[in-house]
C-alpha cells in the first residue's frame, strides 16, 4: 500500500509585518495599514503581542477585532468576524494571542481598553501557502 504524505508550505514573516510594534494611547485604536490578503494562501496565522505599560487601570485590556473584506474591491465588513480581548492583567508583562484565518481577505483593529495608560502592541501574520501531496 502506497503512503500519501501531505506537506504544508509555511512562510514566517518579520515580526510586526501587519501592525508594527508601537504605543497605543489610552483608549486609542490602531488598525492594520495594509489589508491582510490570504486569498492565494491555504491559511493565515496571526500573532498579537501586547505589553501593558508600567501601570494598568481597572479598565485595562486590548481588544482585537478581525473584519472580513469581501467583494472584488474589496469592502471591509461592518461587523467584526472575530473579537478577542487580552486582559492586560499585569503591568509591563507581555501577553499574546494566536489565531488562524482561512483563505480570504481581512483587516485587524486593536483597541486599548485602558482609559488611563498606553500599551505597546504589534500584529504579525505568517502563511501556509499551499498543501501538496506526494
Amino acid at each position: 500500500m502506497a503512503t500519501t504524505v501531505t506537506i504544508p508550505t509555511y512562510t514566517g514573516a518579520a515580526a510586526g509585518n501587519v501592525i508594527t510594534s508601537a504605543s497605543i494611547a489610552a483608549s486609542g485604536t490602531s488598525s492594520s495599514t495594509t489589508a491582510l490578503d490570504f486569498s492565494a494562501n491555504f491559511e493565515g496565522q496571526i500573532h498579537v503581542l501586547n505589553t501593558p505599560g508600567g501601570s494598568v487601570a481597572a479598565t485595562r485590556g486590548l481588544k482585537v477585532q478581525v473584519f472580513r473584506r469581501y467583494g472584488s474591491s474589496p469592502t471591509t465588513g461592518q461587523s467584526a468576524l472575530l473579537t478577542y480581548t487580552l486582559p492586560s492583567a499585569t503591568a509591563s508583562t507581555a501577553e499574546s494571542l494566536d489565531f488562524f484565518l482561512p483563505t480570504g481577505k481581512y483587516a485587524i483593529t486593536l483597541t486599548n481598553l485602558d482609559g488611563t495608560n498606553a500599551i505597546v502592541a504589534e500584529v504579525t501574520s505568517d502563511t501556509v501557502t499551499n498543501v501538496s501531496t506526494t
